[in-house]
């Protein structure tokens, strides 16, 4: 790793870089292992390679600052199943966590996370990176952050994977690269969030009213649509659906409505409701079959987030 020396101003930095992401100190405590591999501030950042272990599952309670993005990669695949709750947002919805997420500034996360080990590169930004490029401060609303939880390759994971090379075999100018790769990331998230006016249509791509009758739909208090009630709600074929929906969010239709089955049902889970009526009121012909689905997109059976509380 790069040596930076006793230098007053990155000193002072990195004390301010410290208080960007608050983790609960209790979750610690729950970790078998921990070890921050490699890690190199910069301006407009920090990026850190680190690693954890759990033998259990371990529940946290965390949250980024005011001016802070955090993007997340997991370098040894999706690591273990993550559930996230947002507890920022009013109805404390809940999403699984993906390989490559980012977490926007001011939110207040609790993450459950299924026994196993991780090892992933975690890169702290600057908001006024982003901030720069736009008339008025983003909204992160629902719809937004369950994108953004979960997130699929693209430039985004292109250019962390960049920094992580940088960090791993730092060279001439090593800094200066990073913070080039923080100004691209800034670009990519504000063109991928849409964080500016567009037009309501993008080539292959679905226009936002479409999406939201999808998530008004899903997020019903229904039991879960099939395909072909969504596709008729948009007025495409299935097949049409599922090829825009890809090409607009990056992700497939059928793991989305997997994610929102999910984040309908942890909060239930919580609440103490028999999986039984989870299931019925999520639109499952029986509990077996929801136990699968839950456990197949969660690694965890329902009875475990219970048993959180």
């Amino acid at each position: 790793m790069a040596q930076l020396g006793r230098d007053p101003i990155m000193t002072q930095r990195r004390r301010e870089l410290a208080r960007w992401v608050n983790i609960e100190k209790s979750m610690l405590d729950d970790v078998d292992r921990f070890t921050a591999e490699n890690r190199l501030d910069f301006a407009g950042g920090a990026v850190e390679v680190r690693q954890f272990s759990w033998s259990k599952p371990v529940e946290s309670v965390w949250s980024t600052a005011s001016h802070c993005y955090l993007l997340h990669l997991s370098l040894d695949g999706k690591g273990p199943p993550n559930i996230v709750t947002n507890l920022t947002s009013g109805r404390n919805a809940a999403s699984s966590m993906g390989a490559l997420a980012l977490v926007p500034p001011g939110q207040a996360l609790s993450c459950l996370s299924a026994a196993g080990s991780s090892r992933a590169i975690r890169c702290l930004l600057d908001a006024r990176l982003l901030e720069g490029f736009l008339a008025d401060l983003p909204e992160w609303h629902d719809g937004l952050l369950h994108e953004a939880f979960s997130l699929s390759g693209g430039q985004i994971e292109w250019l962390i994977r960049r920094m992580y090379r940088e960090l791993s075999a730092p060279d001439f100018a090593t800094e200066a690269m990073l913070a080039t790769f923080a100004q691209q990331l800034a670009v990519e998230i504000v063109r991928k969030f849409e964080l500016r006016s567009v037009a309501d249509f993008r080539r292959g791509g679905m226009a936002p009213w479409r999406l939201q009758r999808l998530r008004d739909r899903l997020y019903a208090e229904d039991p879960l649509p099939d395909l072909a009630e969504l596709a008729e709600l948009c007025d495409m074929t299935v097949r049409h659906l599922a090829r825009a929906f890809r090409t607009e969010t990056g992700q497939t239709l059928g793991k989305y409505r997997e994610t929102v089955m999910v984040e309908r049902a942890t909060p239930m889970l919580r609440q103490g409701l028999p999986v039984t009526e989870v299931a019925g009121r999520l639109g499952f012909s029986s509990s077996g079959g929801f136990r699968s689905a839950f456990r197949r997109a969660t690694g965890l059976l329902p009875s475990e987030i219970k048993a959180a509380n």
